[in-house]
């Protein structure tokens, strides 16, 4: 402006002199401040995205917790994949505290137990991973369940047994003390002990071996039992060998079903080994 028009311009025009620029504008942006895992590849900006995790301070603090509750990163083990070989396997059940050897578990036989059932236990506990606390429990349930059903299959076979004396005290009526005597005496002269009356009543069944007993000692006294010895040494058989002849007839249920049945054959078979057998 000339001085001419300045002075036209009397305070208008100083005041327009004086008047300072105006500040340029700022720029622009285009768009929201890049987020903290801007480097990450695509799947873990997913991740951090999904967790919620808005700043790395939260990241940190979501790890800390997660050792916590892990009791430590020493505390944190991996899982062997499915291909794993034994030697993998093996580490990782050591580390989660299973014993070096099966005998470590301090299983103990208990009385009247099987050693060898013991000792496949351990062995399969030990192959499975379990850890000794595991494997006392598990063995230590086993033989509760065990012992459990033991009882009763005793008391059922108690309650077998006498339903079937009952019936036989009705059968034989006033005769029952008379054929349990003959009976009796047939045990006698067997031999038999206790053991070889039970594994004899388990198979028979009760009602069938007091019968066969009975039927054994009612012939004993008759007349063909006697001077036997003679007879046995025609048939050249030996009174041990016939012995164990009929340790075998009486093993043998369908023979003992013909005898029972009263099968001629059968009868004079046993009759004469029992001959054989208990001559006088």
């Amino acid at each position: 402006m000339s001085e001419a028009t300045a002075a036209l311009m009397g305070d208008n025009g100083a005041a327009a002199a004086a008047a300072p620029a105006a500040a340029p504008a700022a720029p622009v942006t285009g768009g929201a401040q890049a987020p903290w895992y801007g480097q990450a590849d695509e799947a873990t900006a997913a991740y951090i995205q999904n967790k919620g995790w808005d700043s790395p301070i939260k990241a940190i603090e979501s790890y800390r917790n997660l050792e916590k509750f892990a009791g430590g990163s020493k505390s944190l083990l991996e899982l062997p994949g499915p291909d794993a070989d034994e030697t993998k396997l093996g580490e990782f059940y050591g580390k989660l505290g299973r014993p070096a050897d099966p005998k470590e578990y301090g299983i103990k036989v208990p009385d009247g137990g099987d050693p060898a059932l013991a000792d496949w236990f351990t062995k399969t506990a030990h192959a499975n991973g379990l850890t000794t606390k595991q494997a006392q429990g598990l063995f230590n349930k086993w033989q509760e369940m065990s012992g459990a059903r033991m009882q009763e299959f005793e008391a059922q076979a108690k309650q077998e047994s006498e339903k079937a004396i009952a019936e036989l005290q009705r059968e034989w009526g006033q005769g029952y003390e008379k054929q349990i005597a003959m009976g009796r005496n047939a045990v006698s002269a067997l031999g038999f002990d206790q053991q070889k009356l039970t594994e004899f009543e388990a198979r028979l069944g009760t009602a069938e071996m007091l019968r066969l007993f009975a039927t054994l000692g009612s012939k004993m006294g008759e007349p063909s039992f006697e001077g036997v010895r003679s007879a046995a040494s025609g048939f050249g058989t030996t009174p041990a060998e016939a012995q164990q002849q009929l340790n075998d007839l009486k093993t043998d249920k369908a023979f003992m079903e013909q005898y029972m049945a009263g099968n001629a054959e059968a009868v004079g078979k046993f009759k004469r080994l029992m001959e054989q057998a208990y001559g006088g």
